[in-house]
């Protein structure tokens, strides 16, 4: 009986010892997967295993459009046929007669016709068989910002879709012009943009009006223009230059 009791608390020493070396194992794992759950967090670590993304997505860039100074006419368009009044044309008749400050702004694939815009006045024209059509309004800004040819209104004749800035100070807008050769007049939108620049984009058989910033060089008159917030689509609808919100 003396040699059983001795073995039983032998045998209760031996699962005392192993019950508390469970206990230590199981702390220990508690604390290594802590840490490891800490450090998760600490870097950022999706849960539930989902996999970090290999690279941050590059943006899709914008398009850009240059109008050269290379562009200059030859030969200066008549005073007279400017549809300007007496004030201006005295004030800049000098710089209106040099043909090295009119920029040609024709798109690719024009035929017949021309579009210049004066350096120094901003004020800007469609030249067909040699009659001079104003684009946009106001004599003030930087005249015509960008022009693409198109069918606008689908009639299967072409017509210009354009920007334009005009206004001085704080009273600077740019707005959206769609001039018609047949009728040989401009539909001007009611929209605006108070002091900044309007660009244009044909982006899957529509027309894409974006906001954009302009860098020129005020010596040659060239200029550039960076796209920088998608605004809408322009349809015609009508006969109304119409601009659908995104």
């Amino acid at each position: 009986m003396e040699q059983q009791s001795k073995w039983k608390k032998v045998v209760g020493k031996g699962a005392f010892v192993v019950v508390c070396i469970l206990i230590a194992l199981l702390l220990l794992a508690g604390a290594i997967y802590g840490t490891y759950r800490i450090q998760r967090c600490a870097s950022g670590a999706k849960p539930n295993g989902t996999p970090e993304p290999t690279a941050t997505p590059e943006p899709t860039p914008l398009p850009n459009r240059l109008y050269e100074a290379e562009k200059h006419l030859d030969i200066a368009p008549p005073l007279d046929k400017l549809d300007l009044n007496d004030g201006h044309l005295e004030d800049y008749s000098e710089v209106l007669s040099d043909p090295t400050r009119w920029l040609d702004l024709t798109p690719e694939g024009a035929e017949g016709f021309t579009v210049i815009r004066s350096i120094d006045l901003g004020c800007s024209y469609v030249c067909e068989d040699g009659e001079y059509y104003r684009l946009g309004e106001g004599t003030d800004g930087k005249g015509v910002l960008d022009v693409i040819l198109t069918d606008f209104d689908w009639d299967d004749a072409p017509d210009l879709l354009y920007t334009y800035h005009f206004g001085a100070n704080e009273d600077q807008c740019a707005k959206v012009g769609w001039f018609d050769f047949d009728t040989h007049a401009s539909v001007l939108s009611d929209f605006q943009l108070q002091n900044g620049f309007l660009a244009l984009a044909e982006e899957d058989d529509a027309y894409v009006l974006y906001r954009a910033e302009r860098d020129a060089d005020l010596e040659t008159g060239t200029f550039g223009l960076t796209f920088t917030l998608r605004i809408g689509t322009l349809i015609e609808s009508q006969g109304r230059l119409r601009l659908i919100m995104e």
